[in-house]
């Protein structure tokens, strides 16, 4: 139990560190109004999974069960993630200030889906390897945790 104490919460600072990591990149670059954008998507979707990942870690030490309620937002923010992936895919060409922005707008947004699609659908990283496209192609892809727990508590 103490191992999976330490891994939740590993991997709920390991998220934040991520999103902080995201902004300062952003302000860094400095693109235009379509990589805020992107960047923006991707700092909401690491949120997510930061969260997610405290809120698992509390649920341990507190010895409790999901909240319905937890549960309940997690089912309205899988959709809302998508809409947003939609319409932010229609937004980025058309406000692109210059290429560049174009570039790193795409990069970003592809990452955030990227993250999207492991945080609520496949799990994408497999233990100390992290994201390895040759595991991962080599393996059946395996539900996320998210997905339990949306499935199951219905």
């Amino acid at each position: 139990m103490k191992k999976i104490k330490k891994q939740l919460l590993y991997l709920a600072i390991a998220e934040f560190a991520a999103l902080c990591t995201f902004a300062l990149l952003y302000r860094v670059l400095n693109p235009g109004i379509a990589g805020l954008i992107a960047f923006s998507y991707l700092i909401f979707i690491l949120l997510q999974g930061s969260i997610y990942w405290f809120y698992r870690y509390l649920l341990i030490i507190q010895k409790g069960s999901f909240n319905l309620k937890v549960i309940k937002l997690l089912r309205f923010l899988r959709p809302l993630n998508i809409i947003l992936l939609v319409g932010i895919s229609i937004i980025i060409p058309i406000i692109k200030s210059n290429n560049t922005d174009l570039t790193i707008a795409i990069g970003t947004f592809l990452f955030g889906i990227i993250e999207y699609i492991n945080y609520y659908w496949y799990r994408l990283s497999y233990g100390r390897s992290g994201f390895n496209v040759k595991l991962l192609l080599s393996t059946p892809f395996k539900k996320s945790s998210i997905s339990k727990m949306i499935k199951k508590r219905k």
